[in-house]
């Protein structure tokens, strides 16, 4: 049976040396990275089509979660044609068996409240919010979305970007949050909590320490 309250795992270096281990019996939505950290994962969800490849697909496959690829259709560049899914840029057709749902998105921002009108924020950690508010959750703590970086962009490797590229995708990630928890706030049955004392969107909304959370 779903609980009401949901989890969502970004990749944020706040996490560091967090005890995933504590998040075993909550619902969870995973982000990226964090499907390999967050013991028996509720959902997992992801904007990054090549991401099974970054983590080798075999391995992918062998995580027990319901996974889910959004579509990010916002991009003119990104169509569908004879039912599947080409980005023109490359023409590159997308192989999408290693997911077990296609979430189309048609718009970035913003909040939807169908899959209909899934919004996309185009970042994984906004899918994540926008699937915890399709899936009807009421409270949603935000843990790893932290939307600012120190000496490291998250708290795993694997990334080869530099922190001055990255940070200036977080602007932009931020203004999406922004604009979804904003929305949010009109709407007094769905809470969102930060999870992140670095946070930027601490600002935005209340933070909870997450060992108050899990008492």
């Amino acid at each position: 049976m779903r609980r009401e309250e949901v989890f969502l795992i970004g990749g944020g270096p706040s996490l560091k040396d967090f005890d995933f281990l504590k998040l075993v019996d909550r619902d969870t939505i995973v982000v990226n990275k964090s499907i390999l950290h967050v013991p028996f994962p509720t959902y997992f969800v992801t904007v990054d089509y090549t991401f099974p490849k970054k983590i080798g697909e075999r391995s992918f496959k062998q995580i027990n979660t319901i996974k889910m690829f959004v579509a990010d259709f916002s991009y003119p560049s990104l169509k569908e044609e004879n039912g599947l899914i080409v980005d023109k840029r490359y023409n590159l057709t997308y192989h999408l068996d290693n997911f077990d749902k296609i979430i189309k998105s048609y718009k970035s921002a913003g909040i939807g409240y169908t899959f209909d009108d899934f919004r996309n924020g185009r970042n994984s950690g906004y899918c994540a919010l926008q699937l915890a508010v399709v899936l009807e959750y009421k409270k949603i703590y935000l843990l790893g979305m932290d939307l600012s970086i120190s000496n490291q962009s998250h708290y795993h490797g694997g990334y080869g970007e530099s922190l001055e590229v990255f940070n200036n995708k977080l602007e932009e990630y931020y203004q999406s949050f922004k604009q979804g928890l904003l929305e949010l706030q009109s709407h007094a049955d769905i809470e969102v909590y930060s999870c992140s004392p670095t946070s930027r969107l601490n600002d935005i909304i209340s933070y909870h320490s997450i060992e108050e959370v899990l008492k």
